[in-house]
């Protein structure tokens, strides 16, 4: 594949698309954890199928990250792969994953200044300061294994090398077997046992990783076999994934199963999550747009291209946006003020808000980057 294939509008979409489900997500992860542990409060939005729409929503937001790893798998494995038989060294390599990982520190380290500056000197972010850690830590872990895999990414290499083009797929599913057991196991564990959180935390950077690898092989496996009727093969499946698993949902909704409800989402660590994922990869990665549309595929690159971003900064300013939109999803929900629920109005206007605050923060990094690019001309002139 050439680097205009590699680097298609598909894909790109896609990865917009997974920031909608990320932000998506956030905006209702409490609201869903309220459902799922039955408060009397947020009882309309427990029945059917409000209660079922919800829990799809929290397996797209699962679905997001490890479509953003996946992507990101699909595309630098392979890249390292040939450049190793192609005769480059593992230096080289190495060189290269520390270039990638400047893009992905850079900016974050960026965006923590600024929102650091507005805590300390404009408005108290809550959580943000010099006295606490956790905002930069487990609050960016999705960007922090992100920069993890990215450096791990010659070894992987090296590793497929060392085993072979034939062995490797096997392998890989294997690790994916595996991983997936494990957190199937952990998911049916009582929530009572004790660091039961913190391993599904553990686990969910371990998948992240897994689904990152499982990419790399993937689009070996589609270079071999995909052609015009796997695309279209790819996009059936991908319906019928998505269906089902809508129909899941609405089932346990209808049931009242919210235990269940919860339990097959958390973070990476949903089987359904990762073969909805791998779905969305391959089918993006066949597609061939009919017709080229310039200023679209520009928008569509210039957006996505602040994934990073917008992730850092909801995550350093959720709880600055997130009790508003919380207020906002459970007064319309539970017509506190009208005295008429209307749960559907409110899921609507929580996923208007979620797509309103993503694009604010994708454009704000558009600016960002045209204003690092502008210093960068004038120094380089």
């Amino acid at each position: 594949m050439g680097r205009k294939a590699s680097r298609n509008t598909s894909i790109e979409a896609l990865r917009l698309i997974a920031v909608a489900g990320i932000a998506i997500f956030h905006t209702f992860q409490w609201t869903f954890q309220a459902v799922c542990t039955s408060l009397p409060e947020y009882e309309p939005l427990a029945a059917f199928p409000y209660s079922g729409a919800l829990g799809f929503i929290n397996l797209l937001g699962c679905w997001a990250n490890e479509v953003f790893f996946m992507i990101s798998g699909y595309f630098l494995i392979p890249s390292a792969v040939r450049a190793l038989q192609n005769g480059s060294s593992a230096q080289c390599l190495v060189y290269k994953s520390f270039t990638r990982l400047k893009k992905i520190v850079l900016p974050t380290l960026f965006y923590c200044t600024a929102c650091l500056f507005v805590s300390m000197y404009v408005y108290p972010l809550p959580e943000i300061s010099l006295h606490e850690i956790g905002w930069l830590t487990l609050g960016i872990e999705f960007i922090w294994v992100y920069a993890a895999s990215v450096l791990l990414v010659p070894m992987i290499a090296l590793a497929r090398q060392r085993i072979g083009s034939k062995r490797a797929p096997f392998v890989v599913a294997l690790l994916v077997f595996a991983t997936f057991g494990i957190n199937c196991y952990i998911a049916a564990t009582a929530n009572e046992v004790a660091g039961v959180v913190l391993w599904r935390k553990l686990m969910s950077a371990v998948t992240y990783l897994v689904a990152f690898i499982a990419a790399g092989e993937m689009r070996f496996v589609l270079e071999h076999h995909g052609n015009a009727s796997g695309a279209q093969k790819s996009k059936i499946a991908l319906i019928g994934l998505a269906a089902a698993t809508i129909a899941l949902e609405l089932l346990l909704s209808a049931n009242s199963q919210y235990d269940a409800l919860w339990k097959l989402s958390y973070k990476s660590t949903s089987v359904i999550s990762f073969i909805l994922a791998a779905a969305s990869v391959a089918a993006a990665a066949l597609h061939q747009p009919r017709h080229e549309v310039p200023a679209a595929d520009k928008t569509i690159m210039s957006l996505a291209a602040g994934t990073l971003a917008f992730y850092a900064v909801q995550s350093f300013t959720c709880n600055v946006w997130r009790p508003i939109f919380d207020k906002a999803i459970y007064t319309m929900a539970t017509g506190i003020q009208t005295g008429e629920p209307h749960p559907a109005d409110a899921i609507l206007l929580g996923i208007l808000m979620s797509l309103c605050l993503a694009l604010a923060l994708l454009l704000v990094d558009i600016v960002r980057r045209a204003v690092v690019d502008a210093i960068k001309a004038r120094m380089n002139s």
